[in-house]
């Protein structure tokens, strides 16, 4: 009887550990992000046990759990997620983003995604969402005063004119402050200035960002400094502006339609005379068109977008029209291999007028007082004056067309879990034609000819292609040892510029035609730059029990514009991140409770800047006399030449309080450019033209302090509010014993390099009241920094049920200088001496004093405020329904003089060269512009 009770004890027991077993199966499944992108390294955990795995590459994962047991889905950046095992064996998890900005997912070029919270670099962003409801096309007003330690500043109000882009400080007194720029891992053409044979319409350039295509951003990043170059380049010293474009979400297709009608205004606040704005200025209208199909399943998805604006700008004579067409494609080809490709077409085409630095601008003409004091004319003779404008205005002819294709093609292998790479190849191809017809009837309404001549027309053309080409190539390695995570990426890339410059003038022909071919005097130029460069990269990332991160990597640059002497540049870098809040002990701690997050950061970056091609040979000029060919000498030559290095030290920190609803950043930067390209002037007796040499050293350091508060998180309202303030302190340590030397303005008053001033800083001969009342004339008085070294940007977002959307976003700027040249103008020609004492007036020469018109550039300005609501599907017809308001530029606050501080009239330099700022001079500002719009999706 005993061994019959054992036996079925027995018996039972089999059949519980078999029903138990039976339980427990294999379970698998994809997890994506709210868009339905695939997410890789998702942490998967059964609750209350120690296993666990993470997503793939593809989002997928397999475990063994029982039925009833609950999975637990977390990522870095997104909403945890439990889903329960019931019967079937696939639980798939969408996870949506977290409010903490300090987690917010980085795609690092070249390289895959990883998240924030393990960089010791601080990058800018700004999302999808936030680039739709701005109204802007050009990519630097969609970043001004949205990215928190950039500051930008517009140069004029005309259509697609250049800006001064900078952050950090002033880093080079060779070229450019642009950053790269790069839309899908492919370099664009980021040339912000007029091209090395440009027209010369007084400063008024076009830039290559003003047609850089802004449909389908899913995001923009701004990464700052030496940190860019290990993935992005040797020359990324001033950063990248990289654009991730929408590649298509699984699911139905999706398709929207948006109309924008606006009224643009002229912004008046700032000129001198009223009647300057009654004889230029005239409201205009804007239309925009856009569409967009967006849909996919889960072998392919896709995203189409196309625009075509159009509006007649503030003005009679500034017109623009735009058309956008983009393209996103994603697609599964295989268990292992994906694809991701985009293609973007931008058509533009806009009329400029005279601007500044040239005697054919109306407006420097009327605010620099060279058709008198328009105050003081009579009714008939300011009659007299607008009928002149408007003469001369019918016949400006300044025409500017681009037609811009952008294509890049990712290719994704995973040869492994663990394992994957990634290719890239894409194209950047831009036609630029500028074209200036003087026509007799131009130059007779001018007076600069007589009336009824007929044959002393002018055209200047300039035809610029610009082609890049971008290859890159990279392994990614994520692997684990017990508490350590490494993420490894090597790879290597090229990318090769061309620039081809052709210009034709005639001159002597009659009006009605811009055939070249029928101008009796011709004359053609042409520039021609081609440029390679190579490199391969290292990148690790260690972490270390998921709290540290360690990171250090490295990058070898052969640049062919260095010249044919000069050694590869290896350029290292590292950085270290410590999140202390990600400690059990300090989860657990009521600490947490109030200070939720705490980062610390820290990171060591190199970084350089090349000389201009052939700045190291020497050259001759062909200068042909008499018929007959002659040489002169033109570049000296400098074989010793190399390029400036740039060494960026930061250190930083970033809080999160109560639960991440307040968050803290401030950062602690020293950039110092070491061997520094200056062009110091040669000496008279060696007969010789400068040459460009590295004999400098300039130094930046400051402060980086950026606030993002929830002060309103409920279901159903959320009041988001931002700041930021940055400190700059820019100086040139030493010029190598060099005279200070001119890199801008004008003679008697410029913008100047020299040992212990800031970079392009202010210099002219001020005059000062003593106490016996005399003046104290200083020859080369320093008057200032053209650089603001105080700056930053605020606004707030309002969601109500999200339907309702309120926003504002403004910047502003303090402690830096500018001349306001058009004051200088209107003094020299005796028609304003206001604020300058009469004893001083017609005792010396103006250039003497010129500190009377160099004024504080301190503003405060609101650069966008709107509203939108979305009804949802209210009419039955559409899935959404949303209407908008926006205004742009609707308030602007000067603290000194009666100038816009921000426009920089001719400070802009030539071809990628440095530009300064500091000169109000003839500029039109940014107008105001209001902005009705009606979306349906469906």
């Amino acid at each position: 009887m005993r061994t019959k009770f054992s036996g079925i004890l027995t018996l039972f027991l089999a059949f519980i550990v078999q029903f138990t077993f039976a339980q427990e199966k294999t379970v698998s499944g994809t997890v994506t992000d709210d868009k339905g992108l695939p997410l890789p390294g998702v942490n998967v955990i059964i609750k209350n046990t120690a296993n666990g795995t993470q997503t793939d590459f593809d989002g997928n994962y397999s475990i063994t759990a029982n039925k009833g047991a609950v999975l637990s889905f977390s990522y870095v950046g997104f909403q945890v997620v439990d889903k329960v095992v019931g019967d079937g064996d696939t639980v798939n998890a969408q996870l949506a983003p977290s409010a903490a900005e300090l987690e917010e997912v980085v795609i690092t070029g070249q390289g895959s995604g990883i998240s924030r919270r393990k960089l010791s670099t601080t990058v800018d962003f700004l999302t999808a969402d936030e680039v739709d409801k701005l109204p802007s096309n050009q990519i630097d007003q969609l970043l001004q005063s949205t990215t928190p330690s950039a500051q930008i500043r517009l140069s004029s109000g005309q259509p697609g004119t250049a800006a001064i882009i900078r952050t950090r400080g002033a880093i080079s007194a060779s070229s450019s402050a642009t950053p790269v720029v790069i839309i899908d891992g492919v370099r664009v053409d980021n040339l912000n200035s007029n091209p090395q044979l440009g027209l010369a319409t007084g400063g008024a350039d076009v830039s290559a960002l003003a047609d850089i295509p802004v449909e389908s951003i899913e995001k923009i990043e701004y990464i700052k400094g030496g940190a860019a170059t290990t993935l992005y380049g040797a020359d990324a010293a001033n950063g990248v502006i990289q654009i991730i474009t929408k590649k298509g979400t699984s699911g139905k297709a999706r398709f929207s339609y948006e109309a924008r009608v606006g009224v643009i205004k002229a912004t008046d606040d700032y000129l001198w005379y009223e009647r300057t704005g009654e004889a230029l200025f005239k409201p205009g209208l804007s239309i925009e068109h856009k569409i967009g199909i967006n849909g996919g399943n889960e072998k392919v998805t896709y995203n189409f977008a196309g625009s075509l604006y159009a509006d007649d700008s503030f003005n009679l004579l500034n017109e623009q029209v735009r058309r956008n067409l983009s393209f996103g494609l994603g697609a599964q080809v295989n268990d292992k291999l994906r694809y991701q490709g985009s293609f973007s077409y931008v058509g533009f085409e806009s009329n400029l007028d005279y601007n500044a630095n040239t005697s054919f601008s109306r407006f420097s003409a009327f605010e620099g007082g060279g058709r008198g004091n328009l105050d003081e004319l009579t009714d008939a003779q300011w009659q007299a004056e607008l009928d002149r404008s408007n003469a001369i205005g019918e016949e400006v002819s300044i025409n500017n067309t681009v037609n811009r294709l952008t294509n890049s093609n990712k290719f994704i292998y995973d040869f492994t879990d663990n394992i994957q790479a990634n290719a890239t190849i894409g194209i950047d191809t831009r036609t630029q034609v500028q074209e200036e017809n003087q026509t007799n009837a131009f130059q007779i309404a001018l007076g600069s000819i007589a009336a009824g001549t007929s044959d002393q027309a002018i055209l200047n053309r300039l035809i610029r292609n610009a082609f890049t080409v971008t290859g890159d190539l990279n392994f990614t390695h994520r692997g684990r040892i017990d508490n350590f995570e490494f993420v490894t990426v090597l790879g290597g890339q090229f990318f090769r510029t061309t620039d081809r410059q052709y210009q034709t003038s005639g001159s002597g022909g009659v009006d009605g035609t811009t055939d070249l071919g029928l101008f009796p005097t011709q004359l053609t130029d042409d520039f021609f730059l081609e440029n390679a460069n190579y490199g391969v990269y290292f990148l690790e990332n260690i972490g270390i029990y998921d709290v540290a991160f360690l990171e250090f990597g490295a990058r070898l640059d052969q640049n062919t514009q260095a010249g044919d002497d000069t050694d590869p540049l290896l350029l290292p870098k590292v950085g270290i991140t410590y999140n202390i809040s990600d400690h059990d002990f300090y989860y657990d701690s009521g600490i947490s409770k109030v200070l939720s997050t705490v980062k610390l950061r820290a990171n060591y970056g190199e970084a350089t800047n090349f000389a201009q091609a052939f700045s190291e040979d020497r050259t001759f000029a062909l200068n042909p006399f008499l018929g007959q060919p002659s040489f002169t000498f033109l570049n000296p030559g400098n074989p010793d030449l190399i390029s400036e290095t740039v060494i960026t030290t930061e250190f930083g920190m970033e809080l999160g309080l109560f639960n991440d609803r307040i968050n803290l950043s401030g950062t602690r930067y020293v950039a110092t450019t070491e061997d520094a390209l200056f062009t110091p002037p040669s000496l008279p007796t060696s007969g010789q033209l400068n040459q460009i040499r590295n004999i400098g050293e300039i130094k930046n350091e400051g402060w980086e302090f950026a606030l993002s508060a929830d002060v309103i998180k409920t279901e159903k309202h959320n009041l988001n509010i931002n700041a930021s303030y940055n400190i700059n302190d820019n100086v040139v340590v030493s010029t190598g014993g060099a005279p200070a030397f001119n890199v801008g303005g004008f003679n008697v008053i410029g913008s100047w390099v020299e040992e212990g001033q800031s970079l392009g800083y202010l210099r002219g001969t001020s005059s000062v009241r003593q106490a016996d009342g005399t003046f104290l004339q200083t020859p080369n008085d320093a008057l200032g920094d053209t650089f603001a070294p105080n700056f930053g940007s605020f606004g707030f977002n309002y969601t109500w049920n999200n339907k309702l959307n309120i926003f504002m976003t403004g910047d502003y700027q303090f402690g830096g200088k500018i001349v306001d040249l058009s004051f200088l103008l209107r003094h020299l020609r005796g028609v304003d001496d206001t604020g300058i004492p009469a004893d001083l007036v017609g005792t010396t020469s103006p250039f003497n004093y010129v500190n009377f018109f160099t004024f504080d550039n301190d503003f405060i300005k609101i650069r966008n405020i709107g509203a939108s609501y979305a009804f949802g599907d209210v009419l039955g017809l559409f899935d959404d329904l949303k209407i908008g308001f926006t205004v742009t530029n609707p308030f602007n606050f000067a603290i000194d003089g009666q100038f816009d501080p921000e426009t920089t009239g001719s400070g802009i330099g030539n071809q990628n060269g440095f530009g300064s700022g500091g000169f109000a001079y003839g500029t039109e500002s940014a107008p105001r512009i209001f902005m009705t719009s009606l979306r349906f999706q469906f």
